[in-house]
C-alpha cells in the first residue's frame, strides 16, 4: 500500500522565492539569451594561439 504524503508546507520565504523566479521566467531570463547555458570547465586545457606570420620577423 502506498502511504499518502502530507503536502509540503510553504513558508513565506519559499513563496517569495517562487514568485521572484516566476517573474524572471516571464521576463525571459532563463531562456538562454541573457546568460550562457553552461559554465565552462576550468579543468580543460585551453591552448593559446601561436603568433605565426605576424610580421617579417615572425615568418622565419
Amino acid at each position: 500500500m502506498n502511504r499518502r504524503r502530507r503536502p509540503a508546507r510553504r513558508t513565506p520565504v519559499s513563496l517569495d522565492r517562487s514568485a521572484k523566479r516566476a517573474a524572471q521566467k516571464a521576463a525571459g531570463a532563463f531562456d538562454g539569451r541573457f546568460r550562457p547555458r553552461v559554465v565552462r570547465s576550468r579543468k580543460t586545457y585551453s591552448r593559446r594561439p601561436k603568433h605565426r606570420g605576424d610580421g617579417p620577423e615572425g615568418a622565419a
